[in-house]
């Protein structure tokens, strides 16, 4: 009787081994694939939204660059018709088309590229348009009186600049206008990847990055926003996984992690989160599955040996 009752003791221990071993690895496959799932949502929704925003800016662009054309053109028109009827191109005619123009600043060079009269709201702006006109490339449209060069400058400080020139058509050289934007402003006004990374928690989400000519641009992790991704080790590791259906597992800095990164256009979306937010709770739900299995194993125990 008593080595019946070892072999049934040893009989529920070993189901219950095999029930735990059994359920760790349903809730390790279960939660694995719902944060793959998740991981997998987050990258190819931020891919679209990559893509709205930046045709939206480069909409915006585009008409902010037409609008300095049309000015441009009109101040050549306005230049020509006060040489014709023989007053100076000087400062208050220029400020006088400012306003009606809706420009920052204007320029008209001469032949080689100097100044021959200019006005401008900001003197560091109007130094830093002169210095970028006076190229070879720019200067070489006052051969083509019918073509118009027109740019965005990116400043630093997350300014920019749109510039138009034209040939002159009183006299050898160039007309020149621009608009200075102030990085407020196109914070504020412009669509930006790092607000749509805003309301992703990286507790919850994992980290989210998006990269663009080796740098990071927008992350839901402030700290890591500018950042070169040559010297981040888990954007190299995610790089190694050419699969963007599918999480891939890797380590760094001794911590395990899973991630995934997908490419749209000229970014790289990287999205990863640690090991220890994706199996969360499973050690509780073991714990729990083996207290009632043993509860459940002494009461079928008390009651066969009654």
């Amino acid at each position: 009787m008593r080595i019946k009752n070892c072999y049934y003791h040893i009989l529920i221990a070993l189901l219950g081994v095999c029930m735990i071993f059994s359920s760790a690895f349903y809730f390790f496959q279960t939660q694995k694939s719902e944060a793959e799932d998740r991981l997998v949502k987050i990258v190819n929704y931020v891919k679209i939204q990559c893509s709205t925003y930046t045709h939206y800016n480069e909409a915006s662009e585009s008409k902010s660059l037409l609008r300095a054309i049309e000015s441009c053109r009109q101040l050549q028109t306005n230049i020509q018709s006060e040489v014709d009827a023989g007053n100076p191109i000087d400062q208050a005619f220029l400020k006088e088309n400012l306003s009606t123009l809706w420009m920052d600043g204007s320029l008209v060079l001469d032949e080689n590229g100097n100044i021959e009269s200019s006005y401008s709201t900001n003197d560091s702006i109007l130094k830093q348009v002169h210095k970028y006109i006076r190229k070879d490339i720019v200067l070489d449209y006052m051969n083509y009186p019918e073509r118009t060069y027109s740019q965005r400058i990116e400043l630093d400080d997350g300014s920019h600049i749109d510039i138009a020139t034209c040939a002159r058509s009183d006299a050898p050289g160039i007309v020149a206008t621009y608009f200075y934007t102030s990085a407020y402003f196109a914070q504020n006004y412009n669509l930006t990847l790092q607000n749509l990374l805003k309301g992703y928690s990286t507790k919850s989400d994992g980290t989210i990055l998006v990269c663009d000519k080796g740098n990071i641009i927008a992350s839901n992790d402030r700290s890591l926003l500018h950042a070169s991704t040559k010297n981040n080790e888990v954007v190299q590791f995610l790089k190694k996984n050419k699969d963007s259906q599918h999480i891939y597992r890797f380590n760094s800095k001794g911590a395990g992690y899973y991630g995934i990164m997908l490419k749209q256009s000229n970014y790289y979306i990287f999205a990863y989160i640690p090991d220890h937010v994706v199996f969360e709770g499973v050690f509780t739900k073991l714990v729990a599955i083996l207290l009632i299995y043993i509860v459940c194993a002494c009461t079928k125990i008390y009651w066969v040996s009654q």
